[in-house]
C-alpha cells in the first residue's frame, strides 16, 4: 500500500515545514511518489485524498483501476479532523496549518476510474470488513 499522509510527512521531516503553499508542494512531491511507484508496481493500493491538479493526474495515472471511496457523514468526517490535530498530528498537513480545510472534507467525490466503485461509509458499524469483501470480490478472488 502506498499510503500519500506518510510519504509526504517523511519529505517534510527532511525537507522542512512551511505554510500552505509548501505544504501543497511537499503534497505534490509526496502524490509523485505514489503515481511513479504505482505505475513500477499496477498490483499496488495508492491511498490518498486526491484534489485539485494531483486529482486529474490521478485519473489518469489511475485509469481503468478498482476505486473504494471512503466516506462518512461530514460532521462525523469533521470531528474525526479535529481530533487528530492534537493527536500527534504531523505539522505539514493543510488542516493542521489552517483548520478551515476541514470544510472541504464533504466535498469529496469519486474519481470515476471506470472500473468498479466501491463506496464505504465509515461511520457505520463493520466498514473495514465490508470493504475488503467488497474489494475480493470485485477483484473476482
Amino acid at each position: 500500500m502506498l499510503a500519500l499522509d506518510p510519504i509526504k510527512e517523511a519529505l517534510a521531516d527532511v525537507l522542512g515545514l512551511g505554510e500552505e503553499d509548501w505544504s501543497d508542494r511537499v503534497g505534490d512531491a509526496a502524490a509523485e511518489v505514489v503515481f511513479r511507484l504505482s505505475a513500477r508496481f499496477p498490483q499496488v493500493v495508492a491511498e490518498g485524498w486526491w484534489r485539485g491538479a494531483r486529482r486529474n493526474r490521478a485519473l489518469g495515472e489511475f485509469a481503468a483501476a478498482l476505486e473504494v471511496l471512503c466516506y462518512c457523514d461530514p460532521q462525523l468526517a469533521a470531528s474525526r479532523m479535529r481530533s487528530r490535530l492534537g493527536a500527534g498530528r504531523h505539522p505539514i498537513h493543510r488542516d493542521v496549518i489552517s483548520p478551515s480545510i476541514l470544510g472541504q472534507a464533504a466535498a469529496v467525490i469519486p474519481l470515476g476510474l471506470g472500473a468498479a466503485l466501491i463506496q464505504v461509509d465509515t461511520g457505520q458499524p463493520g466498514a473495514p470488513d465490508r470493504a475488503v469483501d467488497a474489494v475480493t470480490a470485485a477483484l473476482g478472488r
